[in-house]
């Protein structure tokens, strides 16, 4: 099975052979952690990225009032987060949300590997990019969007990131995140949210089964989460970078 972080890299950008040999090889050996470990503690130094190879993990800061904000969901091929490596401290925390596999990835792996190929530092550039637009988004969505729109965002938003890796089709995607996890996510109180999905499941837009949810109608979704084509990812224009020799 090849590694989410090339599937996810090799839809927008032509990547040969060796190029994916050396993106699966990112972060060297594989750690393994249980469902509720601390990757990452806020206030902490921290010199390495968190690449996830298996497995779900969160982003969140918790203030002093104990209510804790999910930044975002840290998914299989995702790189958490890079800015660690200018920062002194982490302003975040990363927990595991279920068993996971990971690497952790340093600036010389990064730079190694952008030094060797350029395609691949395009599509790390693209990578990043795509990730500001949807932070972006999801800014808007917890700060403007009803509770009813914020939760439709945050499933498709889970959904089109899943199938970018190829963890996610059609029909729908498994979710480990509770009720609870959600809320925290768009800033909404369990009981909103418990609403709003009883609303979009009566309303035939999505359907819950057990840990798993059907999208029932993706262009209904679409609409009610007012998500536009710029937040699609689009492939990178073909520019002839070939791997350095």
């Amino acid at each position: 099975m090849q590694a989410p972080l090339v599937t996810e890299l090799a839809r927008v950008v032509e990547l040969d052979a060796e190029e994916r040999v050396l993106l699966a090889g990112l972060g060297g050996s594989r750690r393994q952690c249980r469902a509720g470990h601390g990757l990452v503690e806020a206030g902490a130094r921290a010199t390495a990225a968190v690449l996830v190879h298996e497995g779900w993990a969160f982003r969140h800061r918790t203030l002093a009032d104990g209510h804790r904000q999910v930044i975002d969901f840290v998914l299989p091929g995702d790189i958490c987060d890079p800015t660690l490596f200018v920062m002194p401290r982490a302003d975040f925390s990363v927990q595991a949300l279920t068993d996971l596999r990971y690497s952790l990835v340093s600036a010389e792996d990064i730079g190694d590997l952008v030094s060797r190929s350029g395609r691949i530092g395009m599509a790390l550039w693209w990578a990043e990019a795509h990730e500001e637009a949807i932070t972006r988004a999801h800014l808007v969505a917890v700060g403007r969007l009803t509770a009813y729109e914020r939760v439709a965002y945050l499933l498709w938003e889970l959904w089109t990131r899943l199938a970018a890796v190829g963890l996610a089709d059609g029909e729908g995607f498994g979710m480990p995140a509770s009720q609870e996890l959600i809320a925290d996510a768009a800033a909404l109180s369990y009981v909103h949210v418990s609403r709003m999905l009883v609303r979009l499941d009566r309303e035939g837009v999505v359907r819950r089964d057990q840990r798993s949810w059907r999208i029932l109608d993706m262009e209904r979704l679409r609409s009610i989460a007012q998500v536009t084509d710029a937040l699609l990812p689009a492939p990178l224009p073909r520019a002839g970078v070939r791997l350095s020799r």
